[in-house]
């Protein structure tokens, strides 16, 4: 009995931590086709964090990408730079803005990307969000 009363605690531990993690929202995804002739483009969105916990952005994967890095643009005597960074921190209860001319997710290595493509956002702990995201032509129709 004594082991069941223990497990039952650890299970009401477990939900309570659970509940405690960050909550990533993705609003407003959209990937751009790529340039004909190019196999990289661009993501962008708003990343809300609405858990009490911040949200380290690690890694992220597209469907129809090889692969996706996190990016920013600096100003470098005048000179406009994109730049890697190797994690996004969405502080608990903010969020932060990923557009063109800002931080944004670079995207390589595309075969073909669905009009509405998987994209999978991960911690440094491999807790991953899915959700899908549109595409948008930079051609105007």
């Amino acid at each position: 009995m004594n082991l069941i009363k223990r497990a039952m605690s650890l299970i009401g531990v477990f939900g309570i931590s659970v509940s405690a993690f960050a909550e990533l929202v993705v609003e407003e995804g959209y990937v751009r086709d790529p340039i004909p002739g190019r196999s990289m483009t661009a993501a962008f969105m708003t990343l809300s964090n609405t858990g009490a916990e911040d949200f380290v952005l690690k890694s992220a994967t597209l469907e129809g990408a090889a692969s996706v890095e996190i990016h920013t643009h600096t100003h470098d005597n005048g000179v406009m730079r994109m730049r890697q960074i190797h994690e996004l921190v969405v502080k608990a209860g903010e969020s932060v803005v990923l557009k063109p001319g800002g931080l944004h997710l670079m995207i390589f290595g595309i075969k073909q990307i669905p009009e509405n493509p998987e994209l999978k956002l991960c911690d440094e702990d491999m807790e991953c969000i899915t959700t899908r995201i549109t595409t948008q032509s930079l051609v105007k129709k």
